[in-house]
């Protein structure tokens, strides 16, 4: 084998490797984005535990056929970024969708979430979703709110004077 064939097939060998290893991964095009702005999303994300790499599609391609994901295949044409969730899938997708915002040339182009591949617009749906911790904080609300609602009805018919406490 040539070395650089070698090289090939260690670098599909690390794709496999980070799509084995994460929750999630978002394929981002970022077409007309600048260096700078580039290396402001990776410094970023990094702090959210998402490992942002730039590989070309073929060998995405290779490593997600040997893996059993080839229907993400379609999807990665032009020049994308790829985005490995290690450790929250929802947060991450949630800071990729900020940045997005943030910097117009990017743009959602599919992903793979819960194992399951989806296009664009079901990333943007997803993202809408509450965080876990936006889950509890609604769970315990809405636990609460009878309990407060009570207290609030008792103090009321304290002051109007119909119950003494």
């Amino acid at each position: 084998m040539s070395a650089l064939r070698d090289a090939k097939v260690l670098v599909v060998d690390e794709i496999a490797k980070n799509l084995n290893e994460s929750k999630a991964l978002y394929v981002v095009n970022y077409k007309t984005l600048d260096v700078v702005s580039l290396q402001t999303i990776r410094n970023e994300l990094a702090k959210a535990g998402v490992l942002l790499k730039v590989y070309k599609n073929r060998l995405v391609k290779q490593a997600l056929s040997q893996l059993g994901k080839a229907e993400l295949n379609d999807a990665l044409v032009g020049q994308n970024i790829y985005a490995f969730a290690k450790e929250d899938d929802l947060s991450s997708l949630k800071t990729l969708v900020k940045f997005k915002k943030q910097f117009p040339a990017l743009e959602l182009v599919a992903g793979i979430y819960e194992n399951n591949v989806v296009d664009a617009k079901a990333l943007d749906e997803i993202a809408k979703l509450p965080s876990y911790e936006e889950s509890l904080m609604i769970l315990g609300n809405s636990l609460l709110a009878p309990i407060r609602n009570l207290a609030i009805g008792l103090n009321e018919l304290v002051k109007q004077g119909k119950v003494s406490e």
